[in-house]
């Protein structure tokens, strides 16, 4: 089986986009008029690749380990232990600091919780891997019986609107009677949304060797940055709508009542691009391994229990620095922020790994 430094180094920036991305979400606190706002609205935009990147990745791994014959129950076994443990046990903490804060917790809500990643924020993306996981053997079946028919191209295609329908039709308007009914079953609907990325990485890994041969042109990734600029600006348009409930359909009228429709179709699109630039850039830095190389493989093999602990970190920074006057309006709050939560959350994974049995607590960080 072969190793991929550069899939490493995409994890790296994968999570620095979640560090990122939820930074830059601060921008709910300030007004739409404000410049910065819209600086970090923009970043929050770019950075929203960080999950479908995890996610193809995770489809890039998984076909690199088991292309075809799968022993199921050491298939299982070892994924599954791979995630489960360490989200059992930072979400017990987060249920630990919500029983600080208040004196009763129902039952229901205790299993509904763990059931759909709601103990953080954040943790919906362990639900949907483990769905993945899960799901593996099924997908892995269709994607070899569309592919050797010459038909993998049509599953990517499906897996597109699939993804395109879940977020612009169902996701949004869901309703069935009951308080977390809706939540619940979103959440049990929602690998559908990212299928598109984690078929992506299988047929990428399939074709690998053959993309390697096609580098991608200087003239390309210039002619990327137009699409790239569009469709950040279509995004802070989106922020704008959710957000500061800026009304689409009276300035842009022709498009804006179909404006969920048309946002999850340009979506994957644009975090294609963002992909194939990742991509680019890993095998440029791998190739030619200049000084951050090292930090970035660092990063990448930390990133799943960085994703883990990062909140814990940046809650408690930015009530720490906003002692200090650096609020959200400070041009300093990003850059501090974002660098204080990777830098003491990869010092506390890298800690953490030291001690036996750590892969069930923050995850093997030797990812392969």
């Amino acid at each position: 089986m072969r190793y991929f430094d550069e899939i490493n180094i995409m994890r790296a920036f994968a999570i620095m986009a979640v560090i990122s991305i939820h930074v830059s979400g601060n921008y709910t606190f300030m007004s739409p008029d404000n410049f910065l706002a819209i600086v970090y609205m923009a970043i929050g935009v770019i950075s929203g690749f960080a999950v479908p990147l995890f996610i193809g990745i995770s489809g890039f791994v998984l076909y690199n380990k088991y292309p075809e014959k799968i022993d199921l129950k050491k298939f299982y076994q070892k994924r599954l232990m791979s995630v489960l443990p360490p989200y059992i046990i930072f979400s017990t903490i987060y249920l630990g600091f919500e029983c600080m804060r208040t004196n009763y917790i129902p039952i229901q809500t205790i299993a509904y919780k763990y059931l759909t990643g709601g103990w953080n924020y954040s943790y919906w993306f362990f639900i949907i891997i483990i769905q993945f996981y899960l799901l593996y053997p099924v997908i892995i079946r269709i994607f070899h019986y569309c592919n050797s028919r010459g038909r993998s191209f049509e599953l990517l295609i499906g897996a597109y609107f699939l993804g395109v329908v879940y977020f612009s039709c169902i996701e949004p308007g869901l309703s069935i009677v009951g308080e977390t009914a809706a939540p619940l079953l979103g959440s049990a609907t929602q690998f559908t949304g990212y299928l598109f990325y984690f078929i992506l990485g299988i047929t990428v890994r399939s074709r690998y060797e053959d993309l390697l041969r096609k580098p991608v042109s200087d003239t390309l990734l210039y002619t990327l940055s137009v699409p790239l600029l569009c469709g950040t600006i279509i995004g802070i348009v989106s922020c704008l709508h959710t957000n500061y409930k800026f009304n689409i359909i009276q300035i842009l009228p022709a498009t804006g009542k179909y404006w969920n429709l048309l946002a999850a179709m340009i979506s994957p699109i644009y975090v294609v691009i963002i992909f194939t630039l990742c991509l680019t850039t890993s095998l440029y830095i791998v190739s030619h391994k200049p000084a951050v190389f090292k930090v970035l493989e660092k990063i990448g093999h930390y990133s799943f229990g960085i994703y883990l602990v990062h909140l814990i970190f940046l809650t408690e920074i930015v009530r720490w620095i906003s002692r200090f006057g650096f609020g959200w309006n400070n041009w300093l709050f990003f850059p501090i922020t974002f660098s204080l939560t990777l830098i003491l959350s990869t010092v506390f994974v890298e800690l953490i790994q030291k001690l036996p049995y750590s892969r069930y607590i923050i995850g093997n960080t030797r990812q392969e």
